[in-house]
């Protein structure tokens, strides 16, 4: 596949171009977005506060007549029962509120007045029973939701204020006039043109509105709305109304009679004049990018030919050749480059002499390395040499040490098997042999050589080697260990201790930490031997710290003396004699638990002898 041709100048400086235009179109873009966000809210403020003013108002008119009705509702007619002069009497207060009804009913809803009937006419129930029933139970003033007049069969409103008497409702006494009434109370705002005004009552039915009332009075306000209005007394929504109409609506919801007054106005309207301003700003941002994108391309073209005039001495400069000065350049930056290629020129000749000064130094190097190299090796294979002989001598004292114990464990077993052999022939003599004599010594020697025999599998367990670290029980391996050195410790009569403070376990190398054990315990052995300890005994302290196994060897041997303290895991340090001592037991011991297993061996003086503390990881794995 052939490779792909790369950008010339003049197309990467277009695109230069046309990347500085791009915030160009953002800001444009964000100023119309600022400008219709703005405009929307600054409309939703002043709708909003509109919707406010004008709930204040109707508000005040449905207050004005609970306070008239109330003044009405104390006329001592009601006390007589005189119900024609109450009838006078609505007749004078209805002159106030033209187009308005006054009813008076009794409990059941029968109307006994009404001003728009002669008095004494035959009067129908009221057809609003809900409010008739709220007066009588609650006995507060009420306004009621839409409904239609029993009598007049139009679109009504109503108030309702109780009549007492002797502390109890006795009358439901009301005022109903026509919904478009309150039209008149839209009208006095004088809203813009584009804009309309409704009222809905607390069932969100149109009691009256501004523009098209014939066809809006009576419907439900649209499921937009009602969502918008259950969630707030007061907001804006962007909806589309009841003629199907998408518009910006503000309401405000009043607290006295739940009623809400909706201010809405036409998305049209509203988005004509930001239509222009984004014509505008369009516009104006395609004649910059227009007169970016020219100024670019002159610009490019006169930059390509600058480079296109640096590619022959680039060319001389790889070939070796020595560059002159270059002139007839007419971008600054093109000119850097071409006194840049002059000095390159003469700089390569300079590290070419360099390169070949560099090149015999390093061969020098490389020499001097290799015996370097050398000379190390054969110091590692000494050191590693040494190390082997440590070990083998290490292995060689366990070993010497192991058959002494051997002897000292066997010694016992073999004297009591001398003489239960002894016993059976003294017995044949004095004639007191049997069957059941020889059955009770050979059954006695079996176990004494079963014994031997367990004794000499522990040892060649002890000696034999390990691949692969393991997780053991650290009490288990103590007490193999003591199993060991049975016999040896019990010659000198040592007092062996274990307190277990937990039951820890040690991931490693089982017979090496028991070859730790061994070493520890027989200096200390070895050190009461010397300096004649009257009650011998050594305490072994079984722990755990933060998820490590902690084994302390604690002796009553007097410790150990501080000019040698720092110097007791040195090879071949030893307090012995070169008879007694190879000085390499604890430099092993060390080098196991610290190397071989990750864990730490310390020594330090108590008030009765040394204690040694080995800490190693207590099951993690490799």
């Amino acid at each position: 596949m052939p490779p792909r041709p790369h950008p010339t100048i003049r197309y990467q400086l277009t695109r230069l171009v046309a990347t500085c235009v791009v915030p160009v179109w953002l800001v444009a873009g964000l100023l119309v977005y600022y400008a219709y966000t703005a405009k929307r809210d600054h409309l939703n403020g002043t709708m909003l506060e509109t919707a406010r003013a004008m709930t204040m108002v109707v508000d005040r008119e449905l207050s004005s007549v609970v306070a008239a009705l109330r003044g009405l509702a104390t006329s001592p007619a009601f006390d007589s029962g005189d119900f024609a002069t109450v009838h006078g009497q609505t007749l004078e207060l209805v002159e106030a509120y033209p187009g308005a009804d006054i009813i008076v009913a009794d409990a059941t809803g029968q109307q006994v007045a009404n001003s728009y009937r002669p008095y004494g006419t035959p009067l129908p129930k009221r057809k609003n029973a809900e409010a008739v029933a709220s007066i009588f139970q609650h006995g507060k003033p009420l306004v009621s939701d839409l409904f239609y007049g029993a009598v007049t069969r139009r679109p009504l409103i109503g108030i309702d204020v109780p009549v007492f008497r002797d502390g109890r409702v006795a009358y439901d006494l009301a005022m109903t006039f026509p919904s478009d009434r309150l039209a008149s109370i839209l009208t006095t705002l004088k809203l813009p043109s584009e804009w309309y005004g409704s009222i809905l009552d607390s069932k969100q039915v149109v009691v009256t509105r501004t523009q098209n009332p014939a066809r809006a009075v009576g419907a439900r306000a649209t499921p937009a709305l009602s969502r918008a209005m259950a969630k707030a007394m007061e907001g804006t929504a962007e909806i589309v109304n009841l003629d199907g109409q998408p518009v910006f609506a503000t309401f405000c919801r009043s607290a006295m009679s739940n009623w809400t007054v909706v201010i809405a106005v036409p998305r049209a309207a509203v988005m004509a004049e930001l239509y222009r301003w984004a014509a505008w700003a369009a516009g104006g941002a395609t004649a910059i990018s227009l007169v970016g994108i020219a100024f670019g391309l002159v610009m490019a073209r006169r930059i390509a030919r600058n480079i296109q005039a640096l590619v022959p001495p680039a060319l001389s400069i790889g070939r070796g050749e020595f560059v002159a000065a270059i002139d007839g350049l007419s971008v600054k930056e093109t000119g850097d480059v071409a006194a840049a290629l002059v000095q390159a020129s003469e700089l390569l000749r300079h590290r070419a002499r360099e390169r070949d000064e560099a090149e015999r130094l390093l061969s020098r190097t490389m020499e001097l390395l290799q015996q370097e190299t050398a000379e190390r090796l054969r110091a590692t294979e000494d050191l590693l040499e040494k190390e082997r002989l440590l070990i083998q001598q290490s292995r060689q004292a366990a070993m010497g040490e192991m058959i002494g114990n051997i002897a000292h464990q066997w010694r016992q077993p073999l004297n009591t098997l001398g003489l239960t052999v002894q016993q059976l022939l003294l017995s044949f003599d004095m004639g007191e042999f049997s069957r059941e004599l020889l059955s009770s010594n050979v059954k006695s020697s079996m176990e004494l050589i079963q014994h031997m025999s367990r004794t000499i599998d522990d040892f060649r367990d002890y000696f034999k080697p390990e691949k692969e670290k393991a997780v053991f029980n650290v009490r288990g391996a103590i007490d193999t260990t003591l199993s060991l050195l049975e016999g040896s410790l019990l010659y000198p009569h040592i007092d062996i201790r274990i307190v277990q403070q937990a039951d820890a376990v040690i991931y490693g190398y089982r017979n090496e930490f028991a070859q730790v054990l061994l070493n520890i315990l027989t200096n200390a052995r070895d050190v009461m031997i010397e300096r004649k300890i009257d009650a011998p005994r050594v305490t072994i302290a079984i722990g755990s710290e933060s998820g490590a196994a902690v084994v302390t060897i604690a002796d009553n041997g007097g410790g150990v003396p501080e000019e040698i303290m720092d110097r007791i895991f040195d090879p071949y340090f030893t307090t012995k004699g070169e008879r007694q001592g190879t000085g390499v037991g604890l430099f092993m011991s060390k080098a196991i638990i610290e190397k071989n297993m990750g864990g730490t061996l310390t020594v330090s003086n108590t008030s009765e002898g040394a204690e040694f503390r080995i800490v190693v990881d207590g099951g993690a794995r490799a």
